[in-house]
């Protein structure tokens, strides 16, 4: 039986938060919500600088996924609610596409969720952005990809300091 999205959002919260705390070394401290009713999966304090953000998070992973017996090509799909969308709230959205073992980021994008509007593409209920899989693509999403997960620690402890 393969894994749910859920389950792999799950497995993609629990390794940014513990590659964030560990590439931070321990200055980001990671805070969960009993309740994920308006979207936020993690809320990262910095414990130098006492400023902190809010992440909404989505994963994907590489294992090819076929449709029509067609491999889909080099982009990865994300989608984010419009109900849980909220531009004055600051928060920023973390787009993670897994390694086919789970096991850690193959790459990453971090945006601030105000952007969304101009970069993703309004779907029905839903803001959508499909990044490329290749890192040397020139896609709009490029200037937001992070290669490694020091990358996307470094990131979210820019934005912390910035509040």
């Amino acid at each position: 039986m393969p894994l749910t999205s859920t389950q792999i959002g799950c497995i993609g919260e629990n390794l940014l938060v513990n590659a964030v705390m560990k590439e931070s070394g321990g200055r980001l401290s990671p805070f969960q919500p009993l309740a994920d009713d308006d979207g936020l999966d993690v809320l990262f304090f910095d414990k130098e600088a006492g400023g902190s953000v809010a992440i909404q998070l989505k994963c994907r992973t590489v294992a090819l996924r076929k449709r029509n017996s067609e491999e889909r090509g080099n982009t990865i799909h994300f989608g984010i609610r419009q109900a849980t969308f909220n531009e004055a709230r600051q928060a920023f959205l973390v787009a993670g596409l897994l390694n086919e073992e789970l096991t850690e980021f193959a790459a990453s994008w971090i945006m601030p969720m105000a952007k969304l509007p101009e970069v993703g593409k309004k779907r029905a209920d839903r803001w959508v952005i499909r990044p490329s899989k290749s890192a040397d693509s020139a896609d709009r999403y490029r200037q937001y990809r992070c290669e490694t997960v020091k990358e996307l620690a470094q990131n979210i402890l820019h934005a912390c300091e910035r509040r």
